[in-house]
């Protein structure tokens, strides 16, 4: 057993491969106290890290509910965390020892509620709330929050800090912190955590997503819907479970705003439950006074790009989000997409797991492919995580394909610019449109697919359950997916693997027009790209109206199309809006 001078190892409790928790005894008071130790190794330095933080934040605190560190020790090149010592267990073990009835539920709730409450009154988020940093004690029915490593101050005047955020248990991160959106980190990402939490302890041990690797997780977190909330050994009370659902929303402002918030709905459910022996429904979070979030540049309804400026920086709120989180899932997608192309033979099943790992990349839950032709653009593959996670080659006119909102990606080619909405169906310029109020799409993305700076396709994405999902900061990962999927299809469609009667030219072959245009024609060719109107071309370029219909006229005959977005589509395909 190691040896610590000045303590008695009564008992090893935990041990991984990077610590040692252990029950102790200090030798001169008689004190119990709870060790960690930190072992030699890779991830030493980031263990004592984690320490130092816990330290020097919770040894600072004095809210009842916090599992105080009383002293930092170090031994060789590792630190030891001493703190006060409670006869309890981890909730993870707890329940594992038996279901949680509804009072117990209750009280255990309520309490980690009102430390949170606390801990953000005094700008701390935890940033780590599970069950296996929630301790508690049969004996008194007392919760301790333990586990602060991870913590970070925020507020007015502090900026979060980047360490612990690289950090963390995928199943229970917000998705704020995967990087992927413009939101702020606060007190309403612990209420997620604790949401996922909720959901465990009244499923019996069930988390509302399923995932393989964090990867998985995040786009879990971003585009699906949580599993229905029931356990057959118990009904949970719709409130309940009404409550835990609010938690988990996806979108920071339709989360509870406060942890003071939950408290009180949860108090009147136990109050309820009490007098009543059931729930009566109610709105969740009335109680709670609207904590304002901060706004960004970021908080427009419509972001466009101009071509070229696809990769921005990372912005400082997207820093403070978890962005060295983010670029380590970046990394993973880059990964596996080599893994892909080192693995699989097969063309079509190549572009489907392209397909896959764009959308979890991009926290989107339906992506398609588009190639540009002088016939105009064609939807070649598109994929969804719905039923399972489908997919095909439909190989079709954008006209001709239902569900995509033909209008928006007609407006990013006649634009020629990179479309980003935050919340297409609530606001904006396709807020009407048929397709998007329909399907309830939130955030939506149109991007062009570039080889050496020319447009050869472009990439849709929409997730109908969280606004902002698609941030510049992520769109040079998923061009370079975009334009690995672009070549894949050369080959796809070069060796017969697109849909019949499709005329399919050769792997970078050149597509020339029918005959030139004219110079005046390539001048109302690129104002009918810059969206003015027939009458407003006439006027620009000192023409007759008559005569800017007979060079449009023209120009649709020689590019071989029937309508203006087919006509632009064509020119950008063939390098005439240079």
């Amino acid at each position: 057993m190691t040896e610590i001078p000045g303590y008695l190892i009564r008992e090893l409790i935990f041990e991984d491969g990077f610590i040692r928790v252990c029950r102790a005894e200090h030798e001169a008071s008689g004190q119990a106290v709870l060790l960690k130790l930190v072992k030699d190794g890779p991830r030493a330095m980031l263990e004592n890290a984690k320490l130092m933080n816990e330290y020097e934040i919770a040894g600072n605190l004095d809210i009842p509910g916090v599992l105080r560190p009383l002293n930092l020790l170090r031994r060789g090149n590792g630190l030891i965390l001493a703190s006060e010592w409670i006869h309890g267990l981890t909730l993870r073990h707890y329940m594992q020892m038996q279901p949680l009835d509804v009072p117990s539920f209750l009280s255990i709730t309520i309490q980690i509620a009102r430390v949170l409450e606390q801990l953000h009154d005094q700008h701390i988020v935890h940033m780590n709330i599970r069950p296996d940093t929630l301790i508690y004690v049969p004996a008194t029915k007392r919760v301790f929050v333990t586990g602060m490593g991870h913590s970070v101050l925020t507020g007015e005047g502090r900026e979060a800090r980047s360490m612990p955020l690289i950090e963390g248990s995928p199943p229970y991160m917000a998705p704020e912190r995967t990087g992927r959106m413009n939101e702020p980190i606060g007190g309403s990402t612990d209420l997620y955590s604790l949401g996922v939490t909720c959901y465990e302890m009244l499923s019996g041990g069930r988390l509302p997503f399923h995932a393989a690797d964090p990867l998985g997780w995040a786009h879990a977190h971003m585009a699906k819907k949580p599993e229905p909330l029931d356990r057959p050994s118990q009904p949970v009370p719709p409130m309940l479970a009404r409550i835990v659902m609010k938690l988990l929303e996806k979108s920071v402002r339709l989360r509870y705003q406060s942890a003071r918030g939950l408290r009180a709905d949860l108090e009147r459910c136990l109050a309820d439950w009490e007098r009543e022996g059931r729930i009566g429904m109610f709105e969740p979070g009335l109680r709670e006074q609207p904590v304002p979030i901060v706004s960004s540049a970021g908080d427009a309804a419509a972001l466009v790009l101009p071509a070229g400026t696809e990769h921005a920086e990372p912005s400082a709120s997207a820093e403070q989000a978890g962005f060295d989180y983010a670029k380590m899932l970046d990394l993973a997608a880059v990964m596996r997409a080599s893994q892909a192309f080192a693995q699989e033979a097969d063309t079509g099943r190549l572009i489907r797991q392209l397909m896959t790992i764009l959308i979890e990349i991009a926290g989107a839950d339906r992506a398609c492919y588009l190639s540009l032709s002088p016939t105009g653009a064609v939807v070649e593959h598109a994929a969804s995580i719905a039923d399972g996670g489908r997919f095909d080659s439909p190989g079709v006119p954008l006209e001709r394909f239902a569900d995509i909102c033909a209008e928006a990606v007609g407006y990013a080619l006649v634009q020629r610019r990179t479309l980003a909405l935050k919340d297409a169906a609530g606001e904006g310029m396709f807020a009407d449109n048929g397709y998007v109020a329909r399907g309830g799409v939130k955030s939506m993305l149109c991007m062009p697919v570039t080889i050496q700076g020319e447009w050869q396709g472009l990439l849709y994405m929409e997730n109908k359950l969280t606004a902002g999902a698609f941030e510049p900061e992520r769109f040079g990962v998923l061009a370079m997916l975009a334009s690995q999927i672009h070549y894949v299809h050369q080959l796809f469609a070069y060796f017969g693997g697109g849909a019949p009667g499709l005329d399919k030219p050769r792997a970078g072959a050149a597509i020339a027009p029918p005959s030139p245009l004219t110079e005046r024609e390539t001048e109302v060719l690129r104002e009918l790209s810059a969206g003015l109107t027939k009458k407003e071309i006439a006027e620009k370029l000192v023409l007759s109206p008559e005569t800017v219909k007979v060079h449009t006229r023209n120009i649709f005959d020689k590019l071989q199309v029937n309508n203006r977005v087919k006509a632009v589509t064509a020119a950008v395909k063939l390098n005439l809006l240079k």
